[in-house]
C-alpha cells in the first residue's frame, strides 16, 4: 500500500467514525428529560452535515417520542444526496455563497420555529456551512451587497470569527436572531464545530447563541483592513444606525437555551490519532493549529517534518488557514497548503521520503470538486518531467491546475461532516 493509500485510509476511518448521525444519536442520551417533558418538537438541521445530524437525531426520537415532532422538520443543506429513510422538508441552499434560496431558507426555518410555543423544544442541529446556507440580510441591505461584502472580506484575508461578527450585524438570522425567533420554547443546539476554537457564537454566525460583538467591533474590523470605504453604502448606513441604536444589536443573554459542541477538529484528529496508533504506527498530533496564510502555514509544517525526517512517523495536523487572493486562479486552501509545502520541499532541495496528505473534512476545498491535494513520490517525479512554474501558479492561487496535472487531487464528494481541515504527513 502506498504512502497516499494509507493516508486516505486513515481519513476514510475517521470519517467512518465521526458521522455525524452517529455522533448525534450518542448525544441525545443525556437530553432524554427535555424531550419527555416537551408537548412538542421541533427538530431543524443546518449544515454540510444536516443530513445525517436529523438522521441521527430522528433514530433516536422514533424509539420515545416520535408523534411530539411538529409537522416535518426542517434541514438546509447544500447540495447532497439524502440517503436517510426518515422523512423532512429537506431544503437544498447555496453555498459557499449565498444565493436566493439561503434567503428562502431562513424564511422557511424562522416561520417554522415562530410555531413554537413555551410547552415546546424546538432542536437546532448545527454544523459548519451556516453562516452561507442561511442568509437573511437585514432590512435594507440587498443579498447582492451582502455578497460583495464576503467577497470583500475573503479576499482582505480576515479570519473566519472577524467574518462571522460582520455577518452576524448585517443578518436578520444570525448573531442569536434564530433562538430568538424560537421564544419561548426552550431550545437545545447540538452543534458540529468547523470553527478552530470552537466558539459557539462563531458556527454557522451563531444563529442560536448570543453574541458578544458589536456593531463597534465590525466596523473596527472593516477599518482595520482598510476595507471600510469599499463596503457597499447600504451596509455601511446599516452599521452606522447599529452604532446609536440599540434595538438593532444582537441578543446579548438567553435563558432558553441549552448548547453543546459534539465533534470537531480536535475531537476529529484525536480520532485519527487512535486509529493510526491501533496500527501500529507512531504518531505525533501538533498541539498547534493552523489558522494563518496557507502559504505560511505550510512552512511550519515543513519545519516539523524536518525535524523528524529521520522516523518513520505520521503527523496530524489541522485548522483552518487563510488564503489572499492575488490571482484568477482555481483552487482551496488545502490545495494551496500542498503547493507552498511542495514549494518549500523543492527550495530545500530535500530528499524526505514523505507524503503530505491535506484536506477538508468536509469533502470540498474551497470553489472546486477537490477536497485537497497530495504531496508525495509520486507528484515529485511527475512535476519534475514538466516544466511547470510553482511560484506562478502561487501568485496566480491556481493550485488545483497545478495539482490537476500531477494527479494529485483528492476528489471524495461532499462526506456528510464538516470540522474544518486535517494534514495526515506521513514520513518513511
Amino acid at each position: 500500500m502506498s504512502s497516499r493509500d494509507i493516508a486516505h485510509s486513515l481519513f476514510e476511518e475517521a470519517i467512518a467514525l465521526q458521522r455525524p448521525s452517529n455522533i448525534v444519536f450518542l448525544s441525545c442520551e443525556k437530553y432524554e428529560d427535555y424531550f419527555v417533558s416537551a408537548e412538542r418538537i421541533f427538530p431543524v438541521a443546518v449544515g454540510k452535515a444536516s443530513v445525517m445530524m436529523m438522521d441521527g437525531f430522528l433514530k433516536y426520537i422514533e424509539q420515545k417520542h416520535k408523534t411530539k415532532i411538529f409537522e416535518r422538520p426542517i434541514v438546509v443543506s447544500n447540495p447532497q444526496e439524502n440517503s436517510s429513510t426518515f422523512d423532512f422538508n429537506h431544503i437544498i441552499s447555496s453555498h459557499p455563497t449565498p444565493d436566493v434560496n439561503s434567503v428562502n431558507a431562513s424564511k422557511e426555518v424562522l416561520k417554522y420555529v415562530a410555531q413554537s410555543n413555551n410547552n415546546d423544544l424546538v432542536v437546532f442541529l448545527l454544523s459548519g456551512g451556516g453562516s452561507s446556507l442561511l442568509s437573511l440580510p437585514a432590512e435594507g441591505i440587498s443579498l447582492e451587497d451582502k455578497i460583495k461584502l464576503t467577497n470583500l472580506l475573503l479576499s482582505a484575508g480576515c479570519n473566519i470569527n472577524e467574518i462571522n461578527t460582520i455577518r452576524k450585524h448585517i443578518s436578520g438570522i444570525k448573531g442569536g436572531r434564530l433562538n430568538s425567533a424560537a421564544l419561548p420554547s426552550k431550545t437545545l443546539s447540538l452543534v458540529i464545530s468547523d470553527v478552530i476554537n470552537d466558539d459557539l457564537s462563531s458556527i454557522a454566525s451563531g444563529p442560536t447563541v448570543a453574541d458578544n460583538t458589536t456593531f463597534s467591533d465590525a466596523i473596527d474590523i472593516l477599518s482595520n483592513y482598510n476595507i471600510y470605504s469599499k463596503v457597499p453604502q447600504s451596509i455601511q448606513n446599516h452599521l452606522k444606525k447599529g452604532l446609536t441604536d440599540n434595538t438593532y444589536e444582537t441578543p446579548k443573554h438567553f435563558t432558553n437555551n441549552i448548547s453543546e459542541i459534539i465533534s470537531s477538529n480536535q475531537v476529529f484528529r484525536k480520532t485519527l490519532v487512535n486509529i493510526a496508533e491501533t496500527k501500529n504506527y507512531k504518531v505525533i498530533n501538533l498541539e498547534n493549529t493552523f489558522e494563518k496564510l496557507a502559504l505560511d502555514d505550510a512552512k511550519k509544517l515543513y519545519d516539523e517534518v524536518n525535524k523528524n525526517k529521520d522516523k518513520s512517523i505520521i503527523i496530524i495536523s489541522g485548522g483552518e488557514t487563510l488564503v489572499n487572493l492575488t490571482g484568477s486562479g482555481k483552487g482551496g486552501r488545502n490545495q494551496e497548503f500542498a503547493l507552498s509545502f511542495l514549494n518549500k520541499y523543492l527550495i530545500e532541495g530535500s530528499d524526505i521520503n514523505l507524503c503530505l496528505y491535506s484536506v477538508g473534512t468536509d469533502g470540498i476545498d474551497g470553489p472546486t470538486d477537490a477536497a485537497g491535494a497530495i504531496v508525495d513520490n509520486h507528484t515529485i517525479s511527475r512535476y519534475k518531467d514538466t516544466d511547470l512554474d510553482i511560484e506562478s501558479y502561487l501568485a496566480n492561487n491556481d493550485s488545483y491546475s497545478f495539482f490537476s496535472k500531477l494527479d494529485s487531487l483528492i476528489k471524495i464528494g461532499p462526506t456528510g461532516t464538516n470540522v474544518a481541515d486535517i494534514q495526515i504527513t506521513i514520513i518513511n
